[in-house]
């Protein structure tokens, strides 16, 4: 592997070791990105220690021009303060490509002394306006507003300081943000600019989502107001956090610790009270007219809400706290009125509906699972309700609708559970059609005019690459085939998709690695990946990035690589995954044993060193499986662990377990910390203790049972990080940890090989 690296000798405090690791990367020296000679050996210091030039690339982001079959790209050349960056159009039919900014009409004069230096703005983060004909940039200073026509810029406001948010009015003559939690209107043509709301705080927030419903309730997306078609009325969210307990986060490194307050509400805790507010705006921005919507106890969720085509009416659903009740409301702006138009229920839970679009009629699209698996529903004005995409399988995106034409495009987890494809279906029937044939991952992105496909594609082992299809589904071209030489000269390990057998006779997906030159004459060690939990899969034909790296820098010094998707996991209907309901953890090991199992009856493994780990809800998985199946793994890391239920938030917690007090057996049987007893087997713990998703707390409460049970385990804490522990750096220290802990638990003398 090259020159070993030094590790901090262990300190003991109490009956947990905390490991202190040197800041250098197991395995050799990398060799520096765009090197002629590329590694024949992968390193965690590669795969880590540059996340601005990942190993397998990056595709560019590339939006749809708003009226036009083009789109915008930023080309950048150049790194670091020498970078220069131009925007370019890209005809979709032609290939043809327009340079539109450039930096020198990216360059805005100083402010405050006369003889401060020009500065450039960036690209990064522009905003089209609804006619394509300008981008919206912004910097510490202001906001502006650059013409694709002819590069000018305009400035439109007088201090963007704290602008979040941002979102133009359909005919682009206004827009709307979040400033201090209050929700602020801008004419674009005046610069003129109306306050909406005037009691924004930490509790309250306007237009903008607090931190359970941006991390439970949305696709981590924290606008929350939006705008009518015709731009002159607007449509927010108010947030009032202040029934909810302050969770403290406390910074230990400066001399007087400080403590950071977060509104987290604890499984059975108070909720964040909602309500909506619409207001009708005239030519000078005054309200003219306005309507709130409040909701009475118990407290529900109103986690989306949007207006009709025509404007007449505001759409809004209203999620009961237990999450198995979803009503789609219709409020009457003429009289205010509101009347359900649907009621959606689950013997399990329910979730809010993305999937949603109004036509003109009256009629609209709707995303159910009420057949046991999710589909889209057309739900006609006359009452009627059509299931446009039937079968065994489950639809995972709506991609776009063409309303003139009929047509509605998707994205189905088809034809297995491990794959995403691309349909397209008629809104008055007739056959699915399959337009991405190649096996794998696809997204899709509808061109504005409705006549071309964007889609990213990638596959276990092919990292994403863009495909432009036209709308019939006929490949016309790649788009950025994102080809990685680096990667390409380096050795991979092999996956193969399997299914396995459980105990009761349910086929269950899995996934094995194997390393390079494998030889099955041999016996290895394992390592088994796990996630576990609802809304996910860890047996995907996609590219796993950084994670898929790792298993197989893992794969490369001797280990097998493992993953079985337990019930529970996305993707396979309604009752595989119910199965976890009211029963997390305990509903979803055996499922897991069962894997587990059929992988050390294998004659190319050593059934006595065989590894476990996780992150977030995999890092419970783990220790979960630990402290209830001892002696079936030899070790096991966990990354930021939940370690009981009753420590974590309250809308993803009861959507699953109910509460603490309807549910007692099933907090206690799924609790790592209830037994605590039964841990045996060598684990590290990795955690940020700035962590303000999966609490410190949780950690710290099993280091507490564990001393006192007898219990020791390893643990290496990352001081003020959050949950995913981003910083310079330290998922190379991640990383490492876990590597080094596996090599010298399953490997032989330290090394697997």
């Amino acid at each position: 592997m090259g020159r070993e690296v030094t590790m901090a000798r262990r300190a003991i405090v109490s009956i947990v070791t905390i490991l202190f690791l040197a800041a250098t990367a197991v395995a050799g020296t990398p060799a520096e990105h765009g090197g002629t000679t590329p590694p024949k050996r992968l390193t965690i210091e590669r795969i880590f220690g540059d996340p601005a030039h990942p190993l397998g690339g990056r595709i560019e982001r590339r939006v749809w021009r708003p009226g036009h079959e083009s789109w915008l790209v930023i080309r950048k050349e150049g790194e670091g303060k020498k970078a220069v960056e131009r925007l370019v159009e890209v005809d979709a039919a032609t290939g043809a490509e327009k340079v539109l900014l450039t930096p020198e009409n990216l360059t805005v004069a100083g402010t405050g002394d006369a003889e401060k230096a020009p500065r450039h703005l960036h690209l990064r983060g522009f905003i089209a306006d609804p006619d394509g004909e300008h981008v919206l940039l912004r910097d510490g200073d202001g906001l502006w507003l650059a013409s694709l026509d002819d590069g000018s810029l305009h400035r439109i406001d007088a201090n963007a300081k704290g602008a979040r948010v941002l979102h133009f009015s359909p005919d682009g003559q206004r827009l709307a943000f979040v400033r201090s939690y209050d929700l602020y209107v801008l004419d674009v043509a005046t610069g003129k600019e109306a306050r909406l709301t005037n009691d924004g705080s930490d509790t309250v927030h306007n237009g903008f989502l607090d931190w359970i419903y941006w991390e439970e309730l949305s696709a981590r997306d924290p606008d929350a107001h939006v705008w009518s078609p015709d731009g002159h009325t607007i449509a927010w969210l108010r947030l009032d956090d202040s029934p909810i307990t302050p969770f403290p986060i406390v910074d230990d490194l400066t001399t007087h610790a400080t403590v950071r307050e977060q509104r987290y509400p604890k499984a059975g805790d108070p909720s964040p009270l909602p309500s909506l507010h619409v207001a009708r705006l005239d030519d000078e921005l005054q309200v003219v007219k306005s309507w709130t919507v409040t909701f009475t106890n118990p407290t529900p969720y109103v986690p989306r809400f949007g207006f009709t085509p025509d404007g007449e009416a505001l759409w809004y659903q209203v999620l009961d706290r237990p999450e198995n009740h979803l009503r789609l409301m219709r409020m009457d702006l003429a009289t205010g009125a509101a009347a359900p138009l649907l009621t959606e229920t689950d013997p399990y839970w329910v979730e809010p509906v993305d999937m949603l679009h109004f036509f003109d009629d009256g009629s609209f699209l709707w995303a159910s699972r009420s057949s046991g698996f999710m589909h889209l529903v057309l739900h006609g004005a006359d009452g009627s309700i059509r299931d446009l995409t039937p079968g065994k399988w489950v639809v995972t995106g709506l991609v776009g609708v063409d309303d003139h034409a009929g047509i509605v495009y998707y994205q189905a987890a088809r034809p297995t559970p491990r794959q995403r494809r691309i349909y397209a279906v008629g809104l008055a029937g007739g056959a699915t059609r399959e337009l991405t044939s190649e096996p794998g991952t696809h997204s899709a992105e509808l061109s504005p005019s409705h006549g071309f496909l964007l889609v990213r594609s990638s596959a276990v082992g092919r990292p994403p690459h863009l495909e432009l299809y036209s709308a019939a589904g006929r490949h016309l071209r790649t788009v950025d085939a994102n080809r990685d030489p680096e990667l390409a000269a380096v050795p991979l390990g092999k996956t193969r998709f399997l299914t396995i057998a459980s105990r009761d006779g349910l086929k269950l997906d899995a996934a094995v690695l194997t390393p390079p030159g494998f030889d099955p004459a041999r016996e290895y060690p394992a390592v088994v990946y796990v996630y576990g939990g609802p809304h996910a899969q860890v047996v995907r034909n996609g590219w796993g990035r950084s994670t898929y790296l790792f298993h197989q820098w893992l794969a490369e010094h001797g280990f097998v690589v493992f993953s079985v998707d337990n019930r529970g996991a996305a993707a396979h209907g309604r009752e595989f995954e119910g199965a976890a309901d009211h029963r997390l953890g305990s509903s979803q090991l055996p499922d897991l044993l069962d894997g587990v199992a059929w992988l050390k009856k294998q004659p190319w493994i050593d059934g006595s060193r065989v590894g476990i780990w996780g992150w977030s809800y995999g890092g419970y998985f783990t220790t979960f499986a630990l402290t209830h199946a001892p002696g079936v793994f030899a070790a096991g890391v966990a990354v930021a662990p939940v370690t009981d239920w009753r420590l974590y938030d309250s809308t993803y917690t009861e959507r699953y377990m109910g509460t603490p007090e309807e549910n007692p057996e099933g907090y206690k049987a799924g609790s790592v910390l209830e037994a605590i007893d039964g841990l045996r087997d060598p684990l590290l713990i990795i955690h940020g203790t700035g962590d303000d998703n999966v609490h410190f707390q949780n950690t710290l409460q099993l280091a507490d049972r564990a001393w006192k049970a007898g219990k020791r385990f390893d643990l290496k804490l990352f001081p003020n990080l959050k949950h995913g522990i981003h910083a310079k750096g330290s998922h190379v220290q991640v990383f490492d940890a876990i590597g080094r802990f596996f090599l010298e638990h399953l490997g032989e003398n330290g090394r697997a090989e």
